[in-house]
């Protein structure tokens, strides 16, 4: 449950880890802010790492309370660095790092650092968990390509952000690669991993991943413009600010007429779009088709996913759980 893993989050099995900066009284402000920002959530990486450990026929105990912790450390770390990136002010109902440190360039700054911090906590962890050497070595491996790919896909983000044209298969190797390897087949796959999956099994978690964290980024972005600030627990105008390229506007931009697609431009992108703009921009996308396209696409990638499913030679009961899941992706509001 979430209030468990809030209450491991500032146990002392996660506090023990900052022992290296006892002595550092100046740094008691940024341990304490970084451990405020990692309560909350969905949690859906920690539930991963348990389920694919599981699902590889291995029953959890307590270690695999250090490898669900890692990927939340992770989690937290890289939405600090990524709400500084897409300068957002707030959330999971909460200012961002560098709001909550003072919003200036020194708390940015400082925020950047925190968020850093966290990167390696978050390996430490995994490192100290109470696995085989071997097993862990070749978790950290595994956790270490994760950080590449997602970095990869956050540049990959940033130049979409400012390219003048761009592709259905661009924003999709980038969903891909942002959201599909660190959000669902990395925490399946280090939990696979430490129960020493087969590489069929392993292949199969990276086929039904890539599907599955497609179609979560789908709806992440539609509840980004179409979803309501309180619920998603984050600004509705975000992605307007930011001109966000996502699946909507690559099909607006790609089938709207002139005339729409210029006053989308106008609209989209402006950091002075409030909810007037937000609701003009909503009727455009609909008229247009977008928001049915993505809808349609998402349904896409999710029965995708659920054909790889099916095929998995896994108990009936964990082949529920993970279609129970592609469900959640389909309904989700938040």
């Amino acid at each position: 449950r979430s209030s468990d893993l809030d209450r491991a989050v500032t146990s002392d099995r996660v506090t023990a880890l900052f022992s290296d900066l006892d002595g550092l009284p100046f740094m008691d402000r940024y341990k304490e802010a970084f451990l405020r920002y990692c309560t909350g959530g969905k949690r859906i990486r920690a539930y991963l790492v348990k389920l694919g450990y599981e699902l590889s026929g291995s029953a959890a105990d307590e270690r695999i309370l250090a490898p669900a912790l890692s990927c939340e450390l992770f989690q937290a770390s890289v939405l600090i660095h990524d709400d500084i990136i897409d300068q957002s002010t707030v959330r999971r109902n909460y200012p961002t790092m560098h709001i909550m440190l003072g919003g200036d360039h020194s708390a940015v700054s400082e925020a950047i650092c925190v968020g850093d911090l966290g990167i390696f906590l978050s390996q430490d962890i995994l490192a100290c968990s109470g696995f085989g050497r071997d097993a862990i070595l070749q978790a950290l491996q595994h956790q270490n390509k994760i950080y590449k790919l997602t970095i990869a896909g956050e540049i990959k983000d940033i130049e979409l952000g400012d390219a003048p044209s761009y592709t259905l298969e661009d924003i999709i190797r980038m969903y891909e690669l942002k959201t599909s390897w660190y959000t669902i087949i990395g925490p399946l796959q280090l939990g696979a991993i430490l129960a020493g999956a087969p590489a069929e099994l392993l292949d199969q978690i990276r086929r039904a991943g890539t599907a599955m964290g497609i179609a979560f980024q789908i709806k992440d972005d539609v509840m980004g413009v179409f979803g309501e600030a309180d619920v998603i627990g984050k600004s509705n105008l975000s992605d307007v600010h930011e001109g966000k390229k996502t699946v909507l506007t690559e099909h607006f931009s790609r089938t709207a007429p002139a005339g729409a697609r210029a006053e989308f431009e106008t609209l989209y992108g402006s950091k002075e779009a409030g909810p007037d703009e937000l609701a003009r921009i909503r009727a455009l996308l609909r008229d247009a088709g977008s928001f049915d396209h993505a809808e349609a696409l998402c349904d896409r990638y999710i029965e995708e996913a659920g054909s790889v499913i099916g095929s998995m030679k896994i108990s009936p009961y964990y082949k529920n759980i993970l279609v129970g899941f592609l469900q959640y992706l389909s309904k989700r509001k938040y």
